[in-house]
């Protein structure tokens, strides 16, 4: 090209109106993040707990339902290290050994 053809092509060029980009449809951002709700811990009567001690001695387990000497990481199976979520003892009792609660009727 010519340098006075490249001239009148940068000229045309900056004397255009300028585009404006399409507007981009984003859904908003949401004001409050709401943590997941935690289920609460399973309460238990005096004699459901009366219950659920007479058989971890009876059949030899610990507070946790496993046998009695069972050592866990951290001191207790209560805490999960790799979520960093802590139980009850009764949701850990329900979860791990519901055979336990079935047998108190539970």
């Amino acid at each position: 090209m010519r340098p006075s053809a490249l001239g009148l092509l940068l000229l045309a060029g900056a004397c255009q109106a300028p585009v404006a980009a399409p507007a981009a449809s984003v859904a908003p951002k949401p004001t409050s993040v709401e943590a997941p709700q935690k289920a609460p811990s399973p309460v238990w009567t005096a004699a459901q707990k009366g219950c659920i001690e007479q058989y971890l001695e009876a059949h030899g387990l610990d507070g946790f339902g496993s046998p009695r000497g069972s050592m866990y990481p951290g001191g207790m199976p209560l805490f999960d290290e790799a979520s960093g979520q802590r139980l009850s003892r009764e949701e850990y009792l329900a979860q791990r050994h519901p055979d336990i609660l079935h047998a108190c009727g539970m």
